[in-house]
């Protein structure tokens, strides 16, 4: 037996939407005006929004609808009245400063948009899509360097405006496109003068790796798919050869820097309890560090932070510090070296996870390590020893846990990677360095 069929809504008809008297009947046409819109029917969306400023002249919703519907309608000066009325109303509102700098710009009044647009801005400074419109308005004054860092502000607000533009609506897109399309070049330039200098210094042409790396950073071409657990988050150099683990035989100078083992640790047991903190950080994004963040279950002592010493311990650890100047410490300017004691707490884990870049190794020199405690890089498993380093790049997956009673503590420190030639070394540290400046200069 067939069931009953449920009637199909009525259609929504224009005429259905008298004039209003009551707070009622003005809720009535919202809804209407709002259901016509939803369906693409501007236009007698707009009709119902005039009637609902019929009987409330100051609706704000009907006057910022109607506004808009004449911008797009190429009726500026109508857009204008009631974009200023709407203002009146509601001074505080950013994004009515932010429409009314669009329609200023289409009537060919940049001056007047840059008023506005400053005014949205101030009222909210975080709003990445006010930046991006000064910058184009800035660029149509012909005032190109503001515009290029106004974009930058822009970009560096919403990381998906530069990450996957596709997603946004279509306006926004075009906004977007073009603010990368104009700070692009600027980047590649530097990082390609970065490489000119490296080549000049050294007297020698850079090696054809040493091509594909630029390119690859550059976001000419993807990285090569050269193990599967090797993820770098940052910066791929191609044909370093995919080795998770380094053996200490490898290395002249790693008996030299363990025998120093004894004066590090002491320095690291003065440190315990003093300025320890939380590695991860309690404003962390990154849900697989959800766990960990804020908590002193992985705490650290930093000797060196994104490539800075830390002069509050420099003058605690002065032995610890003489013996980093055994390494071959990587470097790059606000990332490497990154230099700590960490200790891993018991019952702690660290999630799988990859370091930022293979360029570099990462080297543990064991302090204090309970026997049942380890580390897993590349599906392999090694225990650490005290005073003795594991050597490894940290590109690949890697895990650590602590299910022992006692903390463990090792030195961390970030090395170069042997396979590098020191032109190639240079090579990275010029182009990381050229690749901070550009973002201090134009995001932040």
């Amino acid at each position: 037996m067939n069931e009953p069929s449920t009637p199909s809504p009525a259609p929504i008809r224009i005429e259905d939407f008298p004039t209003a008297e009551l707070p009622d009947q003005v809720a009535m046409l919202v809804a209407g005006a709002d259901a016509l819109a939803r369906e693409g029917r501007r236009g007698e969306a707009e009709t119902v929004y005039r009637r609902v400023l019929e009987a409330a002249p100051h609706h704000l919703q009907a006057l910022t609808y109607i506004a808009m519907s004449a911008f797009e309608t190429g009726r500026y000066e109508e857009s204008v009245r009631y974009l200023i009325e709407a203002i009146r109303l509601e001074p505080a509102r950013s994004t009515l400063h932010q429409n009314l700098a669009l329609v200023r710009l289409a009537q060919g009044l940049p001056g007047k948009a840059l008023e506005s647009i400053d005014q949205a801005i101030e009222l909210n400074p975080e709003g990445a899509i006010s930046h991006l419109h000064r910058g184009h308005i800035l660029e149509s004054l012909g005032q190109e360097t503001p515009a290029l860092e106004s974009y930058g502000r822009g970009l560096a607000r919403d990381p998906t405006l530069r990450i996957a533009p596709q997603s946004l609506p279509p306006g926004i897109r075009i906004l977007a496109q073009r603010a990368i399309a104009r700070l692009a070049p600027i980047r590649l330039a530097r990082i390609d003068q970065a490489a000119q200098a490296v080549e000049a210094e050294h007297g020698i042409p850079l090696p054809a790796r040493a091509r594909r790396f630029l390119d690859i950073f550059k976001g000419l071409i993807p990285p090569p798919a050269e193990h599967p657990l090797q993820k770098p988050e940052f910066l791929f150099y191609p044909e370093l050869g995919a080795r998770p683990w380094f053996e200490r035989g490898e290395f002249p100078w790693i008996h030299t820097f363990e025998s120093k083992t004894g004066e590090i640790r002491r320095e690291f047991e003065a440190l315990e309890g003093g300025l320890e903190e939380a590695y991860v950080p309690k404003s962390t994004g990154q849900t697989i560090w959800s766990q960990l963040a804020g908590s002193r279950e992985w705490g650290s002592f930093h000797l060196y932070r994104s490539g800075t010493p830390i002069a509050q311990i420099l003058h605690l650890c002065p032995n610890s510090f003489a013996a980093l100047k055994v390494l071959p410490l990587a470097r790059g300017r606000n990332h490497a070296p990154e230099i700590f004691f960490s200790v891993l707490k018991p019952g702690a884990e660290l999630p799988p996870h990859h370091g930022l870049s293979n360029a570099k190794l990462t080297l543990h020199l064991g302090l204090v390590v309970p026997p049942e405690t380890a580390i897993r890089v590349g599906g392999e498993v090694r225990q650490w020893k005290e005073g003795r380093a594991l050597i490894f790049d940290d590109s690949f997956e890697h895990s650590a846990w602590n299910h022992d009673t006692r903390p463990r503590a090792v030195l961390i420190a970030d090395i170069w990677n042997p396979a590098l030639s020191p032109p190639e070394q240079d090579l990275v540290e010029r182009v990381i360095d050229a690749h901070s400046r550009f973002y201090e200069e134009y995001f932040s």
